[in-house]
């Protein structure tokens, strides 16, 4: 009998900071059999009516008090693990509110099910200084993981601040699996107040990034800039590129 994958993935705030959200649903409903979507109210984040409207596509509304009332980083996964228990599927795979599965993707993540394994890691393509350049530089250097874990059996949790989920994987579908993280080129206006809320409102960092001092508006520069970057390698995905144009 073929597997039958869920997706699943929470936001907040996401119209306020710029996130991809819309999209990252939209591709999760291209390769899933349901997807699984947390999201608090009152909010001023809201879907197309053609997504809303898709049977797959399971709501689940939470109070911003829940949000509030619960500290510390884990809190992305607690709400994550959330989407994730609404899930009746064989196989989950989890996608943040900033990135986008690679359409060249989709038959391979349908692969890697049939195999049976527990888990598979997934490339992560940091974009950086526009949506069209990526970082270069060595996984201690990248601001978050180039690997993650995302595409599991039904069961396992995500844990720390949710980049992963908790389950034996393989790197056997590694370079055939792509997510591209776009949280790095949201609108450059609203960039500083979503590191500066991430870091402190969510990590419950004492101080934030001191660099942020340095700019009224977000500069790339500031972090990474000249042989950090290369041209990307892939096409953006369709659902992508009214996002990406405006934003350049």
């Amino acid at each position: 009998m073929i597997k039958t994958l869920g997706g699943f993935i929470f936001f907040k705030d996401a119209e306020k900071y710029d996130y991809c959200y819309q999209q990252a649903v939209e591709s999760l409903l291209a390769v899933c059999d349901k997807v699984s979507l947390v999201h608090f109210a009152p909010t001023e984040d809201w879907l197309p009516a053609d997504l809303l409207a898709d049977e797959r596509l399971s709501v689940c509304s939470l109070s911003n008090r829940m949000w509030e009332k619960m500290k510390g980083k884990t809190k992305l996964a607690n709400f994550q693990n959330i989407a994730a228990m609404l899930l009746d599927t064989d196989y989950q795979l989890l996608v943040q509110a900033d990135e986008v599965i690679h359409p060249d993707s989709y038959g391979a993540i349908r692969e890697a099910m049939e195999t049976g394994g527990d888990g598979f890691l997934c490339e992560r393509v940091n974009l950086w200084g526009s949506p069209n350049t990526m970082l270069m530089v060595p996984q201690e250097r990248q601001p978050c993981s180039i690997h993650v874990n995302r595409l599991t059996k039904r069961g396992y949790w995500c844990y720390d601040d949710g980049e992963s989920v908790g389950s034996p994987t393989t790197l056997q579908f590694a370079n055939r699996i792509k997510i591209i993280h776009y949280g790095f080129v949201r609108r450059k206006e609203v960039m500083k107040a979503k590191i500066i809320n991430m870091q402190q409102g969510v990590f419950a960092m004492e101080n934030y990034d001191a660099k942020l001092d340095q700019c009224e508006v977000f500069d790339s520069k500031l972090w990474f800039d000249g042989d950090d970057l290369a041209p990307i390698n892939f096409a953006h995905p369709p659902i992508m590129n009214q996002w990406v144009i405006d934003r350049m």
